[in-house]
């Protein structure tokens, strides 16, 4: 007799699908985990997407990842926050409460044998997801009612589980090329049973393998299935082949990109924002009365922007339950809530100083206002702060997450017709983002002056060829929405915190990371940008030893 397999679904799917079962309280009596049979719970396609919509709300909502510190772990966000927070173009101006702090000042490392710190909890955050995208794909044979939703409940998991792949594998390793057999990260693609071990690290190119094989597959099912999406926070064809567009960048497969980006503006709502819709108006803070400000206007805390792929909608009730663990309470200074008014986020001088007055998107910071780090006190009246991601609405803590946007598809698209030397092509694609921000007269002929597919300077130089052009704007753009490390890594060229700008203003980043002696010059595969692994998964699967971690060096 052939003996029940007993599936274990994480904490996170628990609060939706009680609503499924009969009798809960068995389920709610066990944490973080609990063995159930998988039939019970994901029967059918109902079910199946309620427990999708769980996995989606682990990525906002969830911050018990970790026992402390959980105030800068809040899901997606906060993983492309810090990964912004490693590079050059986002400042932490002070330590304040450490919140991201050991993320900008490499400390995170250090601390990979700690449940509470980066390492352990992207590790945990991604196999969560993970696991639980494994436990929807293992009851698709066997789901009851329509095949058609059953299908993209399962193109949703499949691609968020290349999601999560993805962003492992750009956090616990070098980028794909050059690197293709270092460590990967252990794949699994299957539900786990109680009794099942772990999976040994395999390799960059094994992982990148599983990533593009997902992906083919949600594609293929999106396709088949054609249902419309539910909501704007659910992965539907359109995000999926952006994300694969990522892949491709990193993998430098320029046609494949160009391929995705394409279907994408062949078949998607969104479009690229207006200068009026990108205006921001800038919210205001009262350095005599912290309790004295005001929010502000930006199109990037809303879903319904026009140009929205996908995100996540925070709703009226859910404001409160997040107020600190979010990313507008590390990014609005104009709040009184003192997570971003004691380390408020700016832009670096240098990459301010590259836009034009006549560029809307001056607006979305500070520039040199007089209130240089030595005189400020608190808040947002700071030299380079941020003002592009701001609450919606600060008394009720709303704000929605943006993940992906269209602006990023014509960033990505510019770029892979650039690296193929079609440059009048990318020249046209990138000019339809820049006629919506830029006024100025000039632009487009010194555009059409620009060819080209030689990235000349990685931080700081003067703009050559239509590549660097390209790569500028999209650090401009798409200033903390990517994670500017991961660019870093993929571009290969090295970086550095510390430049002088004409006139005589030096960086205005609070620390330039004198502590390693490159730091006037960051090699390109700098080993201080990649997680440890966490010793929890050293101590916990015995097919990785401490002779699979990756090098220590600081």
């Amino acid at each position: 007799m052939m003996k029940k397999q007993v599936f274990r679904l994480t904490a996170a799917l628990l609060p939706l699908l009680c609503a499924l079962l009969s009798s809960c309280s068995g389920l709610m009596d066990t944490s973080p985990s609990i063995d159930v049979d998988k039939r019970l719970i994901l029967k059918d396609a109902s079910s199946m997407q309620v427990a999708m919509d769980g996995i989606y709300s682990t990525m906002y909502r969830r911050i018990d990842f970790v026992t402390a510190n959980a105030h800068q772990c809040f899901g997606n966000m906060a993983v492309t926050l810090a990964a912004d927070l490693m590079g050059d173009d986002m400042v932490q101006t002070a330590q304040g409460p450490g919140w991201f702090w050991k993320d900008y000042t490499y400390e995170q490392r250090q601390r990979y044998t700690a449940k509470i710190w980066r390492c352990y909890f992207t590790w945990k955050y991604f196999y969560e997801i993970i696991g639980n995208c494994n436990y929807i794909l293992s009851a698709v044979a066997a789901a009851e009612g329509d095949r058609a939703v059953i299908g993209d409940v399962a193109a949703q998991a499949l691609a968020a589980r290349a999601f999560a792949y993805f962003m492992l594998i750009q956090s616990y390793q070098q980028t794909y090329v050059g690197h293709e057999d270092l460590p990967g990260v252990p794949v699994y693609t299957e539900a786990t049973g109680t009794d099942v071990g772990g999976k040994p690290r395999g390799t960059v190119r094994a992982t990148y393998a599983q990533i593009n094989a997902d992906l083919d597959e949600a594609l293929r099912l999106f396709r088949e299935t054609s249902k419309p999406r539910a909501h704007i926070s659910h992965l539907d064809s359109c995000s999926t082949l952006l994300l694969q567009a990522r892949v491709a960048l990193v993998q430098n497969d320029w046609a494949k990109a160009e391929k995705a980006c394409r279907n994408i503006l062949s078949g998607s709502k969104a479009r690229l924002l207006t200068r009026e819709e990108a205006t921001v108006v800038k919210g205001t803070y009262d350095d005599a009365n912290a309790k004295n400000w005001t929010t502000g206007t930006t199109p990037f805390n809303s879903v319904e922007s026009p140009c929205v792929l996908w995100g996540a909608q925070v709703l009226s009730d859910q404001g409160q339950q997040i107020a600190y663990s979010s990313f507008y309470s590390q990014m609005d200074a104009c709040t009184d809530i003192y997570y971003a008014t004691e380390s408020p986020k700016c832009i670096s001088n240098w990459l301010y100083s590259q836009i034009s007055g006549t560029d809307i998107r001056k607006g979305w910071w500070n520039g040199n206002i007089g209130r240089p780090r030595s005189e400020w006190k608190g808040g947002a009246n700071l030299d380079y702060n941020q003002f592009k991601f701001q609450w919606a609405d600060q008394k009720t803590y709303l704000g929605d997450y943006i993940f992906m946007r269209m602006e990023e598809v014509y960033l990505v698209l510019a770029e892979a017709l650039c690296r193929q030397s079609r440059y009048t092509e990318s020249r046209d694609v990138l000019w339809e983002l820049l006629s919506r921000r830029d006024t100025d007269p000039t632009l487009r002929a010194t555009l059409d002056g620009l060819s080209g597919d030689i990235q000349t300077f990685s931080t700081t130089g003067t703009v050559a060829t239509l590549l660097d052009e390209i790569l500028l704007q999209r650090r401009i753009e798409l200033w903390g929405e990517t994670g500017r490390i991961f660019d870093i890594l993929r571009l290969a060229k090295g970086w550095t915190r510390y430049w002088e700008l004409p006139g005589g203003e030096v960086s205005n980043h609070s620390e330039y990371l004198e502590k390693y002696p490159e730091y006037l010059a960051f090699p390109a595969d700098f080993r201080e940008c990649i997680l440890m692994i966490p010793q929890a998964e050293i101590d916990n699967n015995p097919m990785i030893t401490s002779n699979d971690q990756n090098p220590y060096v600081q």
